[in-house]
């Protein structure tokens, strides 16, 4: 009986160290430098995201996330609507910058029809937030 009891406190203690393994280190408390700070994310062969982040009073305030093509230049959005097999761009980029602004990181999900974008979003968010710091 004894020896059951003490299995049970280790396997107790075990379940709470593995799930307080798999939380974020993000608090959410982190607070950054006030003013607009710019990241890309990887340049690749057809281009690369890029982000301007806007703090006031320490917190994110607006994220302006971009498409840019191999030669630097912004993405016509009107022409990635969800038509033509391309994902909506126009739409996601601005999903994904509300959901950062909400949760105040910029790890969050990806969205599924746009993964590589969201993903190069999301480090260049994570570039300009560390010049924020």
């Amino acid at each position: 009986m004894r020896r059951n009891k003490l299995y049970l406190v280790l396997l107790v203690a075990v379940m709470v160290m593995a799930l307080t393994a798999c939380g974020s280190n993000d608090t959410g408390d982190t607070t950054y430098k006030d003013g607009t700070y710019y990241g890309e994310g990887e340049h690749r062969e057809h281009g690369y995201e890029a982000a301007e982040v806007t703090i006031e009073d320490g917190k994110i305030v607006n994220i302006v996330l971009k498409r840019m093509t191999a030669e630097g230049e912004e993405v016509n959005y009107d022409e990635w609507t969800g038509e033509n097999n391309r994902p909506n761009l126009k739409q996601i980029r601005e999903d994904l910058a509300q959901e950062m602004i909400d949760k105040q990181t910029y790890e969050v999900d990806a969205i599924a029809t746009a993964t590589q974008s969201c993903e190069g979003w999301k480090e260049a968010v994570k570039n300009a937030l560390e010049d924020a710091k």
